[in-house]
């Protein structure tokens, strides 16, 4: 039997299928949804002051979707896990019950021991990661305890059919393979497969029982021939292999978007080494560059559509291309975006926190807090400077102030 007689839908087939599928059943709507990228502690810490000065604004508040990949994913989990204790205080106690816990734990020491026991027989490197979330962060909580909205999605690739696998209160799965409904799974092993970077944290090996999954509803779903054997045991590496950015969840879905983007920005090198190792490498990283490179145009390309009408009732109604919001990433321009009153920000500065590792590991403690400034301040200046819906007005003020990027 050759390659393609293997597969029962064309090539074309699924890529149609795959654009008019419905996770949910519901289409294009009004409403905010945030992505957070990956990117390791450094994005993790980026996003977390981002999400600082969306709540300032009015607008984390807001969400109706948060959807994320690896490092933001860290970052959303813990979100999700105090979000009740904001809602409570109206988002007044950021800093204390969101930013320092979440700093306490960008203190741990991760990646590198989690690879090297994951190589005993009987875990892996996966679990590991997923063991460590529990015990310095999550402490046992489940999706199940997650709160009805916002939705938070966690988003890891699943290697077997090479599409975005999505964890979330209601259900966890992809589009092919189908859903598993109120997933009883806990909260750090979506995180853990959220960021399971490969190959040295990859993957994450989920089994389930006979019956665990729903197929999607008829007309929905994607046939696989012996679909019980992608059913018996998942393999997830990290949301990034697919979408580094974490829009795949929210842009045909919400007419409103802020996206946080804490990954490392591609390094423009005439030093590359010509040896197999070096040059594999590098070509992979071209790879991932141009995918992150489309998806970002794509994004740009709908908001300068959606500036055009800066209005979400008549987007929603003419079902447009165009999205309001606004994007920032870690390596943007700061002088390229100038709101009254926006925060000083030193171009080598920044530069210089663009370029910090992407590890599970600690950063230290200048470059954390820094790296929460940079996440706050950039992310203030692109949503007033590209943002035209209603804010509040709330000056900005350094998180940690003895750290500021002036």
């Amino acid at each position: 039997m050759s390659q393609t007689d293997a597969i029962p839908l064309s090539a074309e087939r699924k890529v149609v299928e795959a654009a008019d599928f419905r996770w949910d059943g519901n289409g294009f709507e009004a409403g905010i949804g945030i992505a957070a990228s990956g990117g390791g502690f450094r994005a993790m810490l980026f996003h977390a002051g981002a999400f600082l000065r969306l709540a300032e604004l009015g607008l984390l508040q807001q969400a109706k979707r948060i959807s994320s990949v690896s490092g933001g994913s860290i970052a959303t989990a813990w979100l999700a896990s105090v979000w009740p204790d904001l809602v409570k205080a109206d988002f007044a106690n950021l800093h204390d019950a969101f930013i320092g816990p979440l700093l306490d734990f960008a203190r741990a020491r991760i990646d590198v021991m989690a690879a090297l026991v994951g190589l005993l027989p009987g875990t892996s490197a996966a679990h590991q990661v997923a063991s460590s979330y529990d015990r310095h962060l999550f402490h046992g909580r489940s999706l199940r305890d997650l709160p009805d909205r916002p939705q938070f999605v966690f988003c890891a690739t699943n290697l077997q059919t090479g599409v975005l696998w999505r964890f979330c209160k209601t259900y966890a799965g992809d589009y092919i393979v189908g859903r598993i409904d109120r997933p009883d799974i806990p909260l750090a092993k979506a995180v853990a497969a959220s960021s399971a970077f490969p190959p040295f944290l990859s993957p994450l090996a989920l089994e389930f029982s006979d019956g665990s999954f729903q197929n999607w509803p008829t007309g929905s779903s994607v046939p696989v021939d012996a679909i019980g054997a992608f059913r018996k045991a998942v393999l997830l590496t990290d949301g990034g292999v697919y979408d580094n950015h974490g829009i795949e969840p929210l842009v045909k879905r919400f007419a409103t978007l802020f996206v946080s983007d804490g990954g490392a920005p591609f390094a423009r090198n005439p030093g590359i080494y010509g040896n197999w190792l070096s040059q594999l490498r590098r070509v992979l990283d071209v790879t991932d560059n141009q995918v992150r490179a489309l998806r970002r145009r794509d994004l740009i390309g709908r908001f300068e559509a959606g500036a055009l009408l800066n209005n979400e009732a008549v987007l929603v109604d003419i079902q447009a291309y165009g999205r309001l919001g606004a994007y920032w990433g870690i390596d943007t321009d700061p002088s390229k975006l100038a709101p009254e009153d926006a925060l000083s920000c030193s171009a080598r500065e920044v530069a210089s926190l663009a370029s910090a590792p992407t590890r599970l590991s600690d950063l230290g403690e200048s470059l954390s807090e820094r790296l929460v400034n940079w996440g706050y301040a950039i992310c203030d200046r692109s949503v007033r400077a590209n943002y035209k819906g209603p804010l509040r007005q709330v000056s900005p003020v350094w998180p940690f102030p003895k750290k500021a990027l002036g």
